[in-house]
């Protein structure tokens, strides 16, 4: 009987001793998991500014062609389109068309409009506004600025 008294003391011990550490590491762990879940009301949104030296691109050498930028890391790993219009006058686009994410084209310099080989939506490449969907919003221009001096793009990702 006092075996069985032992196995008994041991077995209550051991659940004691496993039920404390489990509560202690619950303790620990449940509040980071409950925090990760909880939405962030003020995202951080990151811009970074780069700079293009237009005299390197030679479809930025003439009125209404472009050229696909990359930047690694940046854009979600899409170019950026730049797009001259004329001389010192530049427009700089997301590539991601607003239907489904699709990269858009190289712009036609002979209709002056922009497609999404995807699924064919055409926009204006002035302005980037939908000439013809599915996508029903307009591309997206970043913010940039041309120093004519030095003949740098600055654009704003």
């Amino acid at each position: 009987m006092e075996q069985t008294d032992l196995k008994s003391g041991r077995r209550s011990f051991l659940i004691q001793t496993g039920t404390i550490l489990g509560i202690g590491i619950a303790g620990t762990v449940v509040p980071g998991l409950l925090s990760s879940c909880q939405r962030n009301e003020s995202p951080v949104i990151s811009t970074v500014q780069k700079e293009i030296d237009v005299t390197q691109y030679a479809g930025l050498q003439t009125d209404y062609e472009g050229e696909k930028i990359l930047f690694k890391g940046l854009n979600e790993n899409m170019p950026i389109l730049v797009i001259r219009k004329s001389e010192g006058n530049y427009i700089v686009f997301n590539t991601k068309c607003t239907h489904q994410n699709c990269e858009i084209d190289l712009p036609d310099s002979g209709s002056k409009t922009i497609l999404c080989g995807c699924h064919g939506s055409f926009f204006n490449e002035e302005d980037g506004a939908v000439l013809n969907g599915p996508a029903t919003t307009n591309l997206q221009i970043l913010q940039s600025s041309f120093n004519a001096a030095t003949n740098i793009l600055t654009v704003t990702i």
